[in-house]
């Protein structure tokens, strides 16, 4: 595949004040915490690219500050809650037309189809597209700044922590789906929540003999060792909020 060559970052969203496990993006997996380890994989990846972890101006979050320059990637704190402003304010700091964004507690992010599905969104002139086919914890989500500018417009909330039904609700913007045809047990959660999340992700590495897996190791893995998904498979995935419109 041709990748187009045009000016977008990968905005790691981050925070540290999650209940069910405290800290959960600084406990360490391997030798790294588990944003570090995000961090370096996406290094990988993206070379030529702006990386930049988008985290709050709150007290607490300001080690994550400190991990942002020792992985020497660029930092951005802006509003707690308002994460789609978060985001739009970081955006038009470092001079953005698209953003790739990640969320801090998924170690596994498929660097690959991440490439591709910014391709399938520009190609397409979506205002945000959307990874089909993949097991929780490893898609990604590209969005266009315009796109969002109007989104800030038109929301009626400060809370939008849970921002994808701001753009799939809007019957104004194009949404788009890139879908990816792999097979694999659809109980399989690789996002990190809870102590039992962090578990299944300690146990893959374990067994992986490459310690930034990609895809296709990971899901063999669990297929030669398909006791693992029963870790954390009563874990039940946070509900997406309703959106708020003027």
């Amino acid at each position: 595949m041709t990748y187009l060559k045009v000016n977008y970052g990968v905005l790691i969203t981050a925070r540290l004040k999650s209940k069910r496990l405290k800290k959960k993006i600084i406990r360490k997996i391997n030798k790294d915490t588990l944003i570090s380890f995000l961090i370096k994989r996406l290094k990988s990846e993206f070379k030529n690219n702006k990386i930049i972890l988008i985290t709050s101006r709150s007290n607490q979050d300001k080690k994550l500050i400190d991990i942002s320059k020792e992985e020497k990637i660029n930092f951005f704190t802006g509003e707690p809650k308002d994460v789609l402003k978060r985001i739009y304010d970081a955006s038009k700091k470092f001079k953005l037309k698209y953003v790739l964004s990640c969320t801090a507690d998924n170690p596994f992010i498929d660097t690959i189809h991440a490439r591709k599905l910014m391709n399938f969104h520009i190609k397409n002139k979506n205002d945000l597209s959307i990874m089909k086919g993949l097991p929780i914890g490893l898609f990604s989500y590209a969005l266009s700044v315009n796109a969002l500018k109007k989104v800030l417009k038109s929301k009626a909330s400060s809370d939008t922590e849970t921002w994808i039904p701001y753009f799939t609700e809007n019957k104004e913007l194009k949404v788009g789906y890139y879908k990816v045809n792999l097979r694999f047990n659809k109980k399989l959660r690789l996002t990190v929540d809870t102590k039992k999340d962090l578990k299944l992700i300690k146990k893959v590495l374990e067994l992986c003999e490459n310690q930034q897996p990609n895809t296709n190791e990971i899901l063999n893995i669990i297929k030669k060792n398909p006791s693992l998904i029963k870790i954390n498979s009563d874990i039940k995935q946070k509900k997406v909020s309703k959106p708020k419109f003027k």
